[in-house]
């Protein structure tokens, strides 16, 4: 597994797992990200929750969800007893494990922040640092021991990719344009939608790393969407990636 180092200056400053969340982002980066205008009325409901309704980062580790959530038709698969969060807005939904806190990462959902109180370290940075590599929306949780495992979606179209070959090579481009020659790329057999992973680690040579994982589906409408999980406890990083990669969900057509 190939391990990513530096960061330059302007990552110094910022917590780990924000320098992580971004690393993750920059090296394995979709390149034209999906610019979307998200209605005020945050895809049907009343325009208090803001962007699509999903749930804002809570100071005591539970989401604050609007009254007004509207799921659009999109049908999350969610775990048991995790959260599922349709964001109609964006056309798109995922489900986190329970406790998670989570944001969309439109103006409304950043400026939300700043009155929050996550539990989890460097959450508020993280965001921030997701929302500036084009990321739509963030998540993030905290084990007893202080370990984080986080999630960032994001989006692309115009592509050109249309089977999962050409997913495959899509995701080869990407790893190479980020300067890594040997990625691990793997195709996922029997997915409902063109799926493919890709594998990688992040921090210093010889140090301890985060495990990533991003995870590429080409949907219907032939945008490709990736889904990069990052973890600090590498045992359980393989199921968590799976799992949350396996509750995106898109809004009918």
């Amino acid at each position: 597994m190939a391990v990513l180092s530096g960061g330059g200056r302007r990552l110094a400053g910022l917590p780990r797992r924000a320098r992580l969340a971004l690393v993750a982002a920059v090296v394995l980066s979709v390149v034209a990200v999906l610019l979307l205008v998200v209605p005020g009325d945050g895809g049907g409901g009343d325009g208090d929750g803001g962007a699509g309704e999903a749930p804002a980062a809570g100071g005591h580790g539970d989401p604050l969800t609007s009254t007004t959530l509207a799921t659009g038709g999109i049908e999350v698969d969610a775990p048991d007893g995790w959260q599922a969060i349709p964001v109609p807005a964006l056309g798109f939904g995922i489900a986190v494990p329970p406790g998670w806190e989570v944001t969309v990462l439109s103006p409304e959902g950043l400026e939300a922040l700043s009155s929050a109180a996550p539990e989890v370290e460097g959450f508020v940075e993280s965001a921030h640092a997701a929302a500036a590599s084009g990321g739509l929306l963030y998540a993030a949780g905290e084990d007893d021991e202080g370990q984080v495992s986080d999630v960032l979606v994001r989006a692309a179209p115009a592509t050109d990719v249309t089977d999962a070959s050409g997913l495959a090579d899509y995701a080869r481009d990407l790893a190479g344009q980020a300067g890594r020659s040997d990625p691990e790329v793997e195709t996922v057999e029997g997915a409902a939608s063109p799926t493919v992973r890709l594998r990688f680690a992040i921090g210093d040579d010889g140090g301890e790393a985060a495990r990533g994982t991003e995870t590429l589906v080409l949907a219907e409408d032939g945008i490709v969407w990736s889904l990069v999980v990052t973890s600090d406890d590498a045992s359980v990083h393989d199921d968590l990636a799976a799992r949350v990669a396996g509750t995106l969900a898109f809004a009918p057509r």
